[in-house]
């Protein structure tokens, strides 16, 4: 059986036969308008802050347009079903939906990298300068993003192709799990490091109204792109067993949209409450907490330690009066 080939008219095949349900335009229509208006309002915030220490934010801009990519391909194929192929769109819905969230986990990794930067940690470990931390975790995700881009690839291509081949279906299934899984490792390790940034004795951020709540942001970000990484994973992993027997999580319309779309959305919602954009300093990173090893900081200290020895030498003459 694994290795037996379906046959069917791909040109014919209806929006149903993609899904395994009829899409509702009034979801993905209410979903399209909603990623289009965040991707609205954090360029507005971003216009209007010109915080030159939060650009990388127009990753999430990017992330909500190529979502709503995702689910304008995916009303194309509702309004086009049984009129036209869905090949194409089906396949860049699915690309665009699927992969689009590893660019908004990018934005978390370099907050936490501008938090380290503030923080002075970065002068403990090259490790943790902004840099090592967004490139060694995009990195990561990157080579994630890849698997899971071929696997989605070989999934959606053999499952639109017409005549599939059952096991490739499902090595593209395994594929998308592996990436999927790799994903979550680093999503894993990331959470971790963000911990301990946030609670290192050297982490002169603390106390600052701002750490509080970039890192609330943060741990928000994750928690939601969490729920939904596991979703997928649970999905693909079902689909590489059940194929191509019917049912499962990828033809559950009310999952899909609680668990996929909801969670995203709410991800964006974090961003923009919790924006980094207002609560990254705008003056530069380094500076924002002066070193205790600064001149005037060092003439401080020198100044204070003058007048405690004045006035322990006249409380001494004092007493020998």
């Amino acid at each position: 059986m694994s290795n037996s080939t379906l046959e069917y008219d791909v040109d014919s095949l209806t929006v149903e036969q993609y899904f395994g349900y009829f899409p509702s335009l009034a979801l993905a229509g209410t979903a399209t308008g909603l990623y289009y208006a965040a991707a609205l309002i954090v360029t507005a915030q971003l216009i209007y802050k010109r915080n030159r220490n939060a650009w990388f934010m127009l990753l999430v801009v990017l992330t909500a347009l190529a979502e709503a990519g995702g689910y304008v391909a995916m009303i194309w194929m509702v309004k086009n079903s049984g009129q036209a192929s869905l090949f194409s769109a089906y396949v860049a819905m699915q690309c665009l939906i699927v992969l689009s969230p590893n660019v908004l986990q990018a934005a978390s990794y370099t907050t936490v990298g501008k938090i380290s930067t503030v923080a002075k940690m970065h002068t403990k470990s090259k490790f943790l300068k902004p840099k090592a931390i967004s490139w060694g975790f995009v990195g990561l995700d990157l080579f994630a993003l890849i698997v899971q881009a071929v696997g989605i690839s070989i999934w959606a291509t053999q499952k639109s192709s017409g005549d599939p081949v059952v096991s490739t279906v499902k090595l593209g299934s395994w594929i998308t799990v592996a990436g999927l899984g790799l994903q979550l490792v680093s999503f894993c390790l990331f959470t971790l490091l963000a911990v301990w940034i946030q609670r290192h004795k050297d982490n002169k951020f603390r106390g600052y109204k701002a750490h509080k709540w970039l890192f609330l942001g943060v741990y928000g970000v994750i928690f939601f792109i969490t729920i939904r990484n596991v979703f997928r994973f649970v999905e693909f992993t079902q689909s590489a067993v059940k194929y191509p027997d019917p049912g499962g999580l990828t033809e559950n319309q009310t999952l899909f949209y609680a668990l996929e779309t909801l969670p995203i959305l709410l991800a964006f919602a974090v961003f923009i409450v919790l924006s980094p954009i207002f609560l990254l300093p705008t003056t530069p990173l380094h500076d924002y907490i002066p070193d205790e090893t600064d001149e005037d900081a060092m003439e401080k200290a020198g100044k204070e330690f003058s007048s405690a020895t004045e006035t322990e030498e006249f409380e001494t003459v004092k007493l020998a009066a």
